[in-house]
């Protein structure tokens, strides 16, 4: 009996039906169906054949690790694969990035300039005052002169003099005084919490994270080597990258995506660390290869 028969007739045995073994294993109707008829061509990609095989084989009961050993020489061996770095929605990201960062250069200017004109501005009423000033006292000293019957006590033009002399010093210190501008408050943006909410077992544990504060998410994969992975929004079914082999040299990969939930499928865990604005979700089990993360995003 061959391996795709043989776990057909145990998932029949069982009395499972292929929609019940895709809502365990997360794997789609028809890959089920290719995996039961030896049809391996359908599938992606060689390494998720022999992970989706470990997964189906643990739903209905059987122990992964004996049915790839009994069956190996049916099971397709690791070939290099074309690794596609960047999903669309990746390049779109950086492409928007690109643009934000050329058109922020303007924005960086503005407050610059806009300091440049209050001090150009506060320095010109000053120099208005001090002229009218001026003015004043060259119309008082042209009507003393011109008028014979006032006569001044003496030391009256001394202290004149001194008086004008504190006016100047005054308005001298007004124009070197420093324009104190106020402090910009940077806004504050919310803690972000990650939590391991429950812990899944088996050849291909599925471990769910509950995670809160995130406005705006921001996801992360970092590889230390090579891995398999897969990201999907599990309640619209769209892959968000490639499901295949990674590479370190593409690291790290960029998320976009939209919903309240996230499901990281990797093939290997030690290689592999997923971050939530920047803070790192660890596996619980980090010595067993494939791994799931299961990620509920609440406010």
């Amino acid at each position: 009996m061959d391996i795709g028969s043989r776990l057909k007739e145990a998932r029949e045995s069982r009395g499972l039906s292929l929609e019940e073994v895709q809502s365990t294993t997360k794997i789609q109707k028809r890959y089920l169906q290719a995996i039961e008829g030896n049809d391996f061509n359908t599938l992606p990609g060689k390494f998720y054949t022999r992970a989706f095989i470990r997964e189906y084989a643990s739903a209905v009961g059987l122990d992964p690790e004996v049915i790839m050993e009994e069956h190996k020489s049916e099971l397709p061996t690791y070939e290099d694969e074309e690794i596609i770095q960047y999903s669309r929605v990746q390049k779109a990201k950086q492409q928007t990035t690109r643009s934000t960062s050329s058109s922020g250069k303007g924005f960086n200017l503005f407050p610059s300039i806009l300091t440049l004109i209050v001090i150009v501005g506060v320095i010109f009423i000053f120099w208005m005052v001090w002229q009218g000033g001026n003015d004043g006292e060259t119309d008082s000293a042209g009507q003393a002169e011109s008028t014979n019957e006032i006569s001044l006590p003496e030391g009256s033009s001394e202290d004149a003099e001194d008086a004008s002399a504190d006016e100047n010093t005054e308005d001298d210190q007004a124009e070197e005084a420093p324009v104190e501008e106020e402090p910009e408050e940077e806004p504050t943006e919310p803690e972000v919490s990650a939590e391991l909410t429950e812990e899944g077992s088996g050849s291909f544990p599925e471990h769910t994270y509950t995670v809160t504060g995130a406005e705006n998410k921001e996801v992360t994969i970092e590889l230390s080597g090579t891995a398999y992975l897969e990201a999907q929004a599990p309640k619209g079914g769209e892959n968000l990258i490639s499901p295949i082999e990674y590479s370190e040299e593409t690291s790290p990969i960029e998320l976009d995506f939209e919903g309240d939930q996230l499901l990281i499928k990797t093939g290997s865990a030690p290689n592999t660390t997923v971050k939530i604005n920047g803070q790192a979700l660890e596996y619980p089990n980090p010595e067993l290869s494939t791994q799931k993360l299961l990620i509920n995003f609440e406010e």
